[in-house]
């Protein structure tokens, strides 16, 4: 039997299909994923039928015809210093130190991960530099945890180097000793363990904050109009030229409806960019209250995930299970 972190979990969510479901209505949310009309309305498609896998898979109702697909290697986006890779892992053990060790790694300065968008060659060629870099000087997780190296020992180096050799900004520190204030290089996201404690979960709490967010949404989608368009939250940070391509194109197909032919020339692009900011901050609200919801409800606590089960998905023991 197997354990996993919520990481893990999600990439297990994210990668599973549903055969036999080609769309989920209001009805079909009421009876089979939670009995609130209201909240139906936060979600799109995709977040409707990510949260009844979810809820499928931790019940174990295999009526649907789950299917998976394989859960791809993770992929190095160049963000961190120390590189990304390998398939996702389970765990044997819930005392597995891996299971609970965390994330730890090395960011990149800012200036660089957004040079990936303006000039992806040097983008890469830097990222490069900078991992070789921290290999010859030893730059090591082992060693600024024991404090034998520090942030600003790092940026002090880097900015006697990389700025003069390819043009960048310094690295700016504080003349205080703040040290809070300045760019930390090491990142440490401790473990989601998905075992979760029925003590920690309040179904009450759940309820009230459900209604909460029912009653917040209510106030921002305050007519059809901002309701139908609500659905398109994940639009918030496109450009001007494919929000109206997108909304147009919906309205001419009458897949938008109550929404009028000339609404982004009269409410601008930018009001209706915060108004999917906003909504799309409660919909992420919501839908992580429902998936908690499901985990204590279906006692994720007490479930073993089948071994082969997930090796069948690509995930492979973690290290340190396969040696015990």
């Amino acid at each position: 039997m197997a354990y996993l972190t919520a990481s893990s979990f999600n990439q297990l969510v994210n990668n599973t299909e549903i055969k036999n479901l080609d769309r989920i209505d209001l009805q079909f949310f009421i009876s089979n994923i939670i009995d609130k009309q209201q909240l139906f309305y936060f979600f799109n498609q995709f977040d409707l039928k990510k949260i009844f896998k979810e809820k499928l898979i931790l019940s174990g109702d295999d009526s649907y015809g789950l299917y998976y697909k394989e859960v791809p290697e993770r992929k190095d986006n160049l963000n961190y210093v120390l590189k990304l890779k390998g398939k996702v892992k389970y765990h044997k053990s819930k005392e597995c130190e891996a299971l609970n060790r965390g994330f730890k790694n090395f960011f990149m300065p800012p200036e660089i991960v957004k040079l990936k968008n303006t000039n992806e060659s040097k983008h890469n060629i830097i990222v490069n530099e900078i991992r070789e870099w921290f290999n010859a000087n030893n730059f090591t997780i082992e060693r600024y945890e024991n404090g034998e190296i520090n942030s600003n020992t790092i940026t002090r180096l880097y900015n006697d180097y990389f700025p003069e050799k390819f043009g960048l900004q310094r690295i700016s520190t504080s003349q205080s000793n703040n040290e809070s204030n300045d760019f930390q290089w090491y990142v440490n996201k401790k473990s989601e363990n998905i075992q979760l404690d029925k003590s920690y979960f309040d179904y009450n709490e759940f309820l009230k904050n459900i209604e909460d967010l029912i009653i917040k949404r209510e106030y921002l989608c305050n007519s059809k109009t901002m309701q139908n368009l609500s659905r398109y939250d994940y639009l918030f940070e496109s450009n001007v030229n494919d929000i109206t391509a997108v909304i147009s194109s919906r309205i001419e197909s009458s897949i938008l409806k109550e929404v009028d032919v000339n609404f982004i020339n009269n409410y601008g692009v930018n009001r209706l960019k915060d108004f999917w900011k906003k909504h799309r901050e409660l919909r992420l609200k919501a839908y992580s209250e429902l998936s908690e919801y499901f985990k204590w409800n279906y006692k994720l606590k007490e479930k073993n995930f089948d071994v082969v089960y997930l090796e069948d998905f690509n995930l492979e023991c973690c290290i340190l299970c396969a040696n015990k």
